[in-house]
């Protein structure tokens, strides 16, 4: 059972990691050549499961669109203590994005991030601002390990451009719907988080973790 301060402080930061929430490597392309791609996961805090978020990936030549959902509720003694709600569509253009529309709320505290595309500048506005990013602009795409690269990543709760690093830590074996298998493991660094990635060695994302600051994990199982 975890703590209400633990809820209240640590929480909102992994909230944030993955909103994204929503990485790297050198997974095969082809992996993303098919048309649809569904990516379910079962939420857990600890050992309590607190909800799901899922992720639609489709492709119509060579663009790629993304719908993202994600509900989370967290008790304490049968109590409701936190609750989180995200939406996220997006558009990309080959590996760069082209248009975002996320509306997120954090436990009664309100979000949104709008981009799009213009004369190959991406104008993003916020709740608390606006700002204009030149190049090519990446998100968390946590769904695609050839296209999260690169040392800077939007966060779609924030909207923030974030400064990131990311780690190639191997291969391992880890369960996957009850089966054994064969994973590239990849982190993502940031100032104030870290996200550990597994994905099969043909490319498909499997498992996400992350720990909250007060030392809860925070982790996805796929269904």
């Amino acid at each position: 059972m975890f703590s209400v301060c633990s809820v209240t402080s640590g929480f909102r930061t992994a909230m944030a990691v993955l909103g994204f929430l929503t990485c790297i490597g050198s997974a095969p392309q082809q992996a993303w050549s098919a048309s649809s791609q569904t990516y379910d996961f079962k939420v857990f805090l600890g050992q309590e499961e607190i909800g799901h978020q899922r992720f639609d990936v489709s492709s119509e030549g060579d663009r790629t669109h993304v719908r993202v959902d994600a509900q989370f509720t967290v008790k304490f003694l049968y109590i409701t203590v936190y609750t989180y709600r995200h939406t996220n569509f997006e558009t990309w253009e080959g590996s760069c994005l082209r248009d975002i529309r996320a509306d997120t709320d954090d436990n009664g505290e309100s979000f949104f991030v709008q981009g799009i595309s213009r004369n190959g500048r991406l104008q993003v506005q916020t709740q608390s601002g606006a700002w204009v990013g030149e190049g090519c602009i990446k998100t968390f795409a946590y769904w695609n390990p050839e296209w999260v690269k690169g040392e800077r990543l939007l966060n779609s709760q924030t909207g923030e451009h974030q400064a990131v690093s990311v780690l190639a830590l191997g291969e391992e074996t880890i369960p996957v719907q009850g089966v054994p298998t064969r994973a590239i493991h990849r982190r993502i660094l940031a100032d104030k988080f870290a996200v550990d990635l597994w994905y099969t060695l043909n490319g498909r994302w499997v498992a996400l973790q992350s720990t909250t600051k007060k030392g809860d994990t925070l982790r996805y199982t796929l269904q």
